[in-house]
């Protein structure tokens, strides 16, 4: 193996490539710069071969563009075809440099391996030369034996060095061949401009233009065509040439005219300003814009510029080739400028005509402002506008057009028609969403040139042919903003509008918008007032009305009389109850109807699941709901439907929504929606008011009908005692009878029995009163252990009384040794066998007492939870103290609360139940009767 000597130092070597390249960069020409580099490179490799090729990506291929050969033979390759497997084309793929030995027998040499051969040529160094990782040629040194490679640093980093000069050099190359290829559009266009100052006529600078964009750009011919906007046509009015007679008449005759309905595409992209290309493989623009134009000029290769003149089209140059071409950029911006320039260099003349158009435009505008201003009567203002524009723009009708924003759809608020145009009545439909965003967004009105062929405003293509009309131009009345109404006028026949012609209808829409807006405004403060007065008398029948039933049947018809809706449906359901049902249907349209058969299930059912999930008003289309909810709800297709519930505190259970149905095209405004809120509110708080009375009214009527129940059973018990005591009398009159003492006893109990049941059955009949008694603790207790006695047993229960101290009690104490009672037998009831209830009593602060009740049992959390709560926030919803054991117990409580003391059930740590009474020891507060 053998290697160069590189320079002796680091510094040397250094030196010596930064001269190396000094002499490159100082070189005038690519050849030069090149021989420079390839004459430093023996000093790195001793190569025989030195070889830089370009690459060709599309032909893969490179072609030589520097070979220096050592032995002096020539190098008789110009192009050098790439194969797949080629180590050189790996090189070029990977982007990195590789060795390849033995050229003559490598498998992977291709051409090289006959070059090899003739130049007899071993090992070889490949280096990709990279910019921009695209490869833009190759550098191939070679040595003429085996076994020659790069050991130093410094030689691989110099000639990396190297290589990227070489880049530098090529694509500056490159860049400069492709600048000369191009044309240079500048000093041909700068001729052209020096030629047209001296030319004022319309027809010569046309010509001079279109000659000049002949000759630069080397089409078969070059033409221009003129667009007449009322008929809607092009037609041709110049060619290249047309000053010579004799090249004129040889040239192919031209297409005379092209419609802009029959090239609708074409039309619409030179109305945009687009220029249109058709090439060879290339095309700027769709089928349906390209191909009705290769088919009327009949040729593989167009490029067409339109001629605008602010916005409006006044025509279109166009080149033509015979043969499939690609044309250049150069040649696209050159007939693009030429384009511009006809527009530009417009006569004196012609610019007159049009300033003299705005100033009459600008004095109908503000003429129509003045009268607005003086005038407020909506009519009379509309009809001097119409009349006027209708003169100005030549069309046949006018309208304004107001949107419907509850029923959708346009009302006509004002219409003038001239002699070819029908009047319309009835409601206008609904605009599709991109003619609606088209309008709110899009200052400049929407125009329509020929109905056959445009699709803007399609919902009102029908209206506008039953009047007769074929061109239309929408002004948006508030422009930025949802439409408050919209100017339309029409004509008769197809035309193109103007850019004047819309910059009028705009400043006159503004104008017309200001009265408008004061209309609406009248107009909706009118509405308003109404539906305030309806809404006041409604409510005022809520409030009213005492009975249920009623009260639904009133808020659902007011509601649909106040909306105009066709199906208003009122669904309530009872707390705990599976199905819901309809308690009040209005139906203004057969094709709304609601049933409950089937039943409504409340839990599976959408409508009352959604109500009670979401706050507000729900907005969903019908074809939202499941089939379980169309089976009781029916409506036309895509219809629109409102749920509310009826929904009153937040901690009140909810048994109640409202739902409203209408079409698809229905919009409900910000005020209906505040109104139906304010009902619905109303509705729910009136028939909850009227539900909870009825309740309590029906609950006042069994309770005073048990009380009349259980007196008139107690007074005839007491008739039974009163009976029993004189047959006991009686008894004692007997010899041998009335001295034995049982019968005393049992004649004083009777006595005891009697005195207590006529005290219930007068002082007590309708009320309780006070019975304060002064009562020994130990006394009590034990009576109540007595009572209870039975449980005891029958459950072999563990009870211990746990008392210290008999002390005195004063009071209601009646009333609490039957609460007592009804604690400590709760406690018995629900001990398991075996267990233990025990009784605590201990004072509290020398005043208060505290008797307590452990045991064994289980409590629902629910009845302590309520009790702990103490007063119902819903007393409409189901509770656990509406029925034993929770109303026993809420009974104590309330009746504690009631003496003065305290009734508390809690679970302790240990998992027992204890029942707690707290009452003062000397007094308690009295129930009057």
């Amino acid at each position: 193996m053998v290697s160069p000597t590189p320079p002796a130092t680091c510094e040397q070597h250094l030196a010596t490539l930064g001269q190396v390249l000094k002499t490159v960069w100082e070189q005038d020409t690519v050849d030069a710069q090149l021989a420079e580099l390839v004459n430093y490179m023996p000093q790195l490799y001793p190569y025989e071969l030195a070889w830089i090729g370009v690459y060709d990506p599309d032909d893969q291929s490179l072609t030589t563009k520097t070979a220096v050969v050592k032995s002096g033979k020539n190098f008789l390759w110009q192009k050098i075809q790439l194969q797949p497997d080629d180590a050189v084309q790996q090189v070029i793929e990977r982007g990195a440099p590789a060795a390849v030995y033995d050229l003559q027998e490598s498998h992977r040499a291709g051409e090289w391996k006959a070059i090899a051969k003739r130049l007899e040529i071993h090992d070889a160094l490949v280096f990709p030369i990279l910019r921009q990782e695209e490869c833009l040629g190759i550098l191939l040194l070679a040595a003429g034996r085996r076994g020659v490679s790069l050991k130093s640093g410094v030689q691989k980093k110099t000639l990396s060095i190297l290589v990227t000069t070489l880049a530098t050099i090529l694509y500056r190359h490159q860049q400069d061949s492709i600048q000369q290829l191009e044309k240079r559009p500048s000093q041909s266009f700068f001729q052209l401009l020096s030629k047209l100052e001296t030319i004022q006529e319309l027809e010569p600078r046309l010509q001079a233009i279109v000659d000049a964009t002949h000759r630069f750009v080397g089409p078969s011919r070059t033409r221009g065509y003129w667009f007449e906007p009322q008929e809607r046509y092009f037609w041709h009015r110049v060619a290249n040439g047309g000053h010579n007679r004799h090249a004129y008449a040889t040239q192919a005759p031209a297409i005379s005219q092209l419609s802009a309905s029959g090239y609708q595409e074409f039309y619409q992209a030179l109305s945009c300003g687009d220029v249109i290309v058709i090439g060879e493989g290339m095309y700027s623009h769709s089928e349906a814009v390209t191909e009705p134009l290769k088919q009327s000029f009949d040729k593989p290769s167009l490029i067409v510029a339109p001629i605008l003149m602010q916005g409006d089209l006044l025509g279109f140059l166009v080149v033509e080739a015979s043969q499939p071409r690609q044309w250049s950029l150069p040649e696209k911006r050159y007939l693009t400028a030429a384009a511009q320039v006809v527009s530009l260099g417009m006569p004196t003349s012609v610019l007159q005509e049009q300033v003299a158009n705005l100033e009459a435009n600008h004095q109908l505008s503000a003429g129509i402002a003045q009268s607005i201003h003086g005038d407020r009567d909506w009519q009379s203002v509309m009809a001097l506008c119409g009349e006027q524009l209708i003169a100005t723009l030549d069309i046949d009708g006018l309208l304004v057009l107001i949107p419907d924003l509850e029923c959708g759809g346009f009302e006509v608020g004002y219409q003038h028609h001239g002699t070819q145009s029908k009047p319309i009545h009835g409601m206008w439909r609904s605009l599709h969403d991109i003619d609606w965003q088209l309008l709110a967004r899009q200052a400049a009105p929407v125009c329509i040139e020929n109905l056959d062929s445009d699709l803007k405003l399609r919902a009102w293509h029908p209206q506008f042919l039953r009047m007769g009309m074929q061109a239309a131009m929408a002004c948006n009345l508030s422009p930025g903003q949802a439409p408050e109404g919209v100017l339309v006028v029409t004509d008769s026949s197809s035309r193109r509008w103007s850019q004047t012609e819309q910059d009028l209808l705009q400043s006159v829409g503004r104008q017309i918008g200001l009265v408008l807006h004061q209309w609406s405004l009248q107009r909706q403060a009118q509405q308003q007032s109404q539906m305030h007065d309806t809404m006041q008398w409604g409510l005022r029948n809520l409030q009213l009305t005492f009975d249920v039933a009623q009260l639904e049947q009133t808020a659902t018809h007011h509601i649909s009389q106040l909306l105009r809706l066709p199906l208003v449906a009122l669904i309530v359901w009872e707390n705990g109850q599976k199905e819901a049902r309809l308690a009040s249907t209005v139906v203004r349209d057969q094709q709304f109807t609601a049933k409950d058969n089937p039943p409504i299930l409340v839990e599976s059912d959408a409508i009352i699941n959604w109500a009670i999930q979401t706050d507000g008003v729900i907005q969903i289309e019908f074809e939202d709901l499941p089939d379980v909810t169309r089976q009781w709800l029916r409506c036309p297709p895509h219809a629109q439907l409102l749920v509310v519930a009826l929904r009153t505190s937040p901690e009140h259970t909810l048994n109640g929504a409202i739902v409203l149905a209408d079409q698809d095209d229905r919009r409900f405004s910000d005020q209906q929606m505040s109104m139906l809120a304010v009902l619905v509110h109303q509705l729910a708080w009136c028939r909850r008011h009227l539900l909870l009375t009825k309740r309590l009214r029906d609950h006042k009527s069994q309770l005073t009908e048990l009380n009349w129940y259980k007196h008139h059973h107690m007074d005839d018990i007491r008739r039974q005692v009163r009976d029993s005591r004189r047959q006991l009398t009686n008894l004692k009159q007997l010899p041998d009878v009335g001295e034995q003492p049982y019968f005393h006893a049992v004649e004083s109990r009777l006595a005891g029995m009697e005195k207590e049941l006529l005290r219930l059955t007068s002082r007590e009949r309708w009320a309780m009163a006070s019975d304060p008694r002064k009562v020994a603790l130990v006394g009590l207790l034990n009576r109540l252990m007595k009572r209870v006695q039975t449980q005891v047993q029958k459950k072999q229960l563990w009870t211990q009384v746990h008392c210290d101290s008999n002390l005195a009690l004063q009071g209601e104490m009646q009333k609490i040794e039957f609460i007592l009672y009804e604690l400590i037998s709760a406690a018995c009831r629900r001990s398991p066998a075996r267990g233990r209830v025990d009784i605590w009593s201990r004072p509290l602060e020398q005043q208060w007492i505290e008797l307590s009740i452990t045991d064994d049992g289980d409590v629902d959390e629910a009845i302590i939870n309520a009790l702990t709560q103490g007063h119902r926030q819903d007393h409409l919803a189901d509770s656990p103290l509406d029925r034993p054991p929770g109303l026993n117990l809420a009974i104590c409580q309330s009746l504690m609360i009631r003496l003065g003391g305290e009734f508390i059930l809690e679970k302790l740590d240990d998992n027992r139940i204890r029942s707690s009474v707290m009452f003062p020891m000397h007094r308690l507060n009295t129930i009057g009767g």
